[in-house]
């Protein structure tokens, strides 16, 4: 008897630490239920990857790992950098859409996701590449739509390239 209680009390503290941590969610981040939404839609990637591998993908997405130095959050902060005030708040609210889209992707299995980390270290070294208020614009209206056609398989992943954005905003990529 006192086996089964114990084996019921690991079972439910469990259950509990694991609760708790999807509820400290940090406020920098768009609302989890968003994320939550898109996983509970996705049967087929849920078929390889639980709710909280997802949950921390998103996580390090917008707070950075070791696979992205620099998280969303700091690089849209340095893409608003500079702006007037109005094109702060428009430019915001289409980071923070990107952000989204973007992210509901990436966050995936490997095996059924269509945006991959490389596609992030080249958004993120655009949308840097030149401080230009005009060209930061240009460059996230242009990533946007990009992010739009690879969701709905209108653009092939491999032509998501240095040269594409070099070519269509007339700003070198290199280092």
């Amino acid at each position: 008897m006192r086996l089964l209680s114990f084996l019921l009390l690991t079972v439910v503290l469990s259950a509990c630490a694991q609760r708790a941590d999807l509820l400290a969610w940090p406020v920098e981040l768009p609302p989890r239920e968003h994320f939550l939404r898109l996983y509970e839609a996705d049967i087929p990637n849920q078929a390889l990857q639980t709710r909280q591998q997802y949950l921390e993908w998103v996580r390090r997405f917008y707070e950075g790992s070791q696979y992205m130095a620099l998280g969303w959050n700091a690089i849209a902060e340095s893409v608003l950098v500079d702006l007037s005030e109005a094109e702060r708040a428009q430019l915001s609210r289409q980071l923070d859409a990107l952000g989204k889209a973007i992210c509901g992707e990436w966050a995936k299995d490997n095996q059924v996701r269509r945006i991959d980390t490389a596609m992030l270290s080249l958004w993120g070294g655009v949308m840097q590449a030149d401080f230009a208020p005009e060209y930061r614009l240009a460059a996230v209206a242009m990533i946007r739509q990009d992010v739009a056609e690879l969701l709905s398989a209108r653009l092939a992943p491999e032509l998501v390239d240095e040269q594409r954005y070099s070519l269509a905003l007339g700003v070198s990529l290199e280092p």
